[in-house]
Formats: structure tokens, C-alpha cells, sequence
């Protein structure tokens, strides 16, 4: 299960002489000796047909991996490895789409931002085409959902700057404030991933860094880095062992960090410029290059 590491805010630099100051930044520069063992090489790279894509996954039956496309309010079901489109969801009905998640039904929630909605799809028997059947109305801004296994929903309502569970259509919790700093513009949410404890992952990206919270959204702590400090991260992924894999977009790189929060990796930083989306599956990474308007799709190489 995650835990927590040193955030921006540790005083240990405070207390530093300037010559050891120097010593402690030449250490902390160099790479993580996990990461010796873990490599990424890029397989694929998509033209570029999308404008500012943000985040995605797989289907159910990851036939297809399922993007934002949010500059030309749609979203898009491509190939996972050829990249190329397969099928149009929401075109002339979504406005701004950000994030997605499939329920127990496998219907397809799109956080429609512009909207001001979470809007529902069902796929036909081609699992190529969908129809809007239903819309969560009332939040302002929604850019990040995921679904509980209870079927309750966790969405950030980005413009009001809180995340909020729903549950049978009604707010059941809300949280707007959370270790001494009020979220400022909250995206991605997630469930973690294994451990003993159910909990969320929120990114806070007007604060730079991520938040764990218990299921019913109180904080237990932050996640966040000075090697360097992360700017913006807006959406994340986890892999089967719980690595964090975050799309620190001012930083225009995916970090990874170990499950006891600790970083270990960068990659795509020669390749992508702003990149907001990221999903991991297995020993494939695909990442948003969302100012190039494009998705890469990368290998996971890890030695023995």
C-alpha cells in the first residue's frame, strides 16, 4: 500500500550548511538505482489527428484504448498498439471531454466537461459504437471520475475545486480542503490499487502533488517530490504492482513512483510536450502528447 514520502515542505534543506547543501542536491540528483532496472522503449506513435488529448484506458475486453480527444469534443476508441481509430463516441453531444471509467455494466461514464455533466454511453454488439442514454447534471467542471465497487462514483469537480462521492444520484461526501491547502483544480481520481486498506488517489495539480484519501474522502497524506518538484500533474495510472505512473505536465514527463510513494523513473520527456494523459497495462504505457495532439505508446523493459 502506498505511503507517505518527503514532500517539498521537508525542513531537513533548512538546516543544511551550503557546502553540504551541495552534496545533498548532487545525491538527490542522481537517477534512482531501482530505476537501473527499468527501461521504456517507444513502439508506436499515432499521427496527429487529435487536438489536446487527455486521459485514457482500455475497454473491458481491452479491445480498444479509449481517449479524450477533448479539443474536438469526442471521444476516441484506437487500436491499442496500431494506434489508429476503430470508432467516434459522443461526437455533437460532448463538449470538452477529460476522463472516463467504465461501470459494472461496461458502460462508458465521460466526464463532459463543457457540460457540466457526467454523460453515459452503452455500447452496441460491435463495441464499436455508443449511445448516450443518461447524464449525471449538477457539477461544475467535472474532469475526473472513477467507480467504486458499490457502484458509487468519485468525481472532481474541477471548477469548484472539491472531488465528491455520489451515490444513488445524491452527494454523499465532499472534499474541498485537505492537509492545510484548499484543492485547487483537482483532476484525475482512482481507486488504489491492492493493498490492506481501500482508499483513492486525487491529483491536486494547483498544489503539486497527490492525495490519498480513505473512501469516505478524508485525507491521510500527499504525495510529492523535490527531484524535481512536480508541476501540475493531472492524470495517473497504476500498474499491476502499484507503481504510480503521473503525467507531470509542466514538467513534460510521466514519473513513476514505487507503491511506498517513492520516485523512481521519468520517461517520455524527449517525445511529448504537456502531456496530461497517461495509462498503463501490463508492460504497455500509453501517453498523451497533448500539445502535439497525438498518443505514443511505449514498452515497459525490466531487467531480471
Amino acid at each position: 500500500m502506498l505511503q507517505p514520502t518527503k514532500t517539498m515542505k521537508d525542513p531537513i534543506v533548512t538546516r543544511l550548511t551550503p557546502f553540504a547543501f551541495a552534496i545533498f542536491c548532487f545525491i538527490m540528483a542522481a537517477p534512482p538505482s531501482w530505476a537501473e532496472g527499468l527501461r521504456t522503449n517507444l513502439v508506436s506513435v499515432s499521427e496527429p489527428f487529435m487536438v489536446s488529448p487527455h486521459d485514457m484506458r482500455l475497454t473491458p475486453d481491452k479491445r480498444f484504448l479509449v481517449i479524450a480527444d477533448m479539443g474536438q469534443n469526442r471521444v476516441l476508441l484506437l487500436d491499442p498498439d496500431k494506434l489508429t481509430i476503430q470508432g467516434i463516441v459522443g461526437e455533437g453531444e460532448l463538449s470538452l471531454p477529460h476522463d472516463m471509467a467504465f461501470d459494472r455494466q461496461g458502460r462508458l461514464l465521460i466526464a463532459d466537461s463543457g457540460n457540466d455533466r457526467i454523460a453515459i454511453y452503452e455500447f452496441d454488439a460491435t463495441g464499436k459504437r455508443a449511445k448516450l442514454i443518461n447524464t449525471l447534471d449538477g457539477l461544475d467542471g467535472p474532469e475526473g471520475i472513477t467507480v467504486g465497487e458499490k457502484g458509487e462514483l468519485y468525481i472532481t469537480a474541477t471548477l469548484e475545486d472539491r472531488v465528491v462521492c455520489i451515490r444513488d444520484g445524491k452527494i454523499e461526501a465532499s472534499l474541498s480542503t485537505a492537509l492545510g491547502a484548499t484543492l485547487d483544480r483537482p483532476h484525475d481520481v482512482e481507486l488504489i490499487r491492492g493493498g490492506s486498506e481501500p482508499g483513492l488517489i486525487v491529483t491536486d495539480p494547483g498544489n503539486h502533488r497527490l492525495l490519498v484519501l480513505d473512501r469516505k474522502l478524508q485525507p491521510k497524506y500527499e504525495i510529492s517530490t523535490w527531484n524535481p518538484p512536480l508541476s501540475e500533474p493531472k492524470y495517473f495510472s497504476q500498474d499491476a504492482q502499484g507503481r504510480l505512473f503521473i503525467a507531470d505536465q509542466f514538467n513534460n514527463a510521466i514519473r513513476i513512483f514505487n507503491p511506498d510513494a517513492t520516485p523512481i523513473a521519468t520517461f517520455a520527456q524527449q517525445h511529448v510536450k504537456l502531456p496530461e494523459g497517461v495509462f498503463v497495462d501490463g508492460n504497455r504505457v500509453w501517453v498523451s502528447d497533448t500539445d502535439g495532439g497525438r498518443v505514443l505508446l511505449y514498452h515497459l523493459l525490466e531487467s531480471e
